[in-house]
């Protein structure tokens, strides 16, 4: 528990100056933790991620326009790249699952099971599906 926040955040302010980041951010994030409204603590904080170039500049940013609107901060912001989402798999059919499991490629063919089960658009597929991996 911080006995003195305002001590807490010049702390912080001091770390700031010497360029000393991270305790910084630790010293301000233990002010937000004990006061959400403190817009002093977040403007600093807002500069520390803008150096380090961390998306978490958009949600002080977000932070800043929630306690006061008018405020003026030429804010660009950090595009976050999101994980290419590979598109639906190709998809056997039941009848070369079976195939698989007499040829001894069970692996392969619960694989394959559940695959159906998760991206198959046929719900009569989806329900043989799984009754096929529940014989196993």
């Amino acid at each position: 528990m911080i006995s003195n926040i305002t001590n807490t955040f010049i702390k912080a302010k001091k770390a700031f100056t010497n360029e000393n980041f991270n305790e910084s951010q630790n010293l301000l994030n233990k002010v937000l933790k004990h006061d959400k409204d403190f817009l002093s603590a977040y403007l600093l904080l807002y500069q520390i991620y803008d150096k380090k170039k961390s998306p978490k500049k958009n949600t002080i940013y977000k932070e800043l326009k929630r306690l006061n609107p008018k405020i003026k901060i030429k804010h660009t912001p950090i595009t976050v790249r999101k994980k290419s989402v590979t598109g639906t798999p190709e998809l056997v059919t039941l009848s070369l699952i079976k195939l698989m499991i007499s040829q001894g490629k069970t692996l392969q063919a619960k694989k394959n099971l559940r695959l159906i089960i998760k991206h198959s658009k046929n719900k009569r597929d989806q329900d043989k599906a799984k009754n096929i991996l529940n014989n196993f």
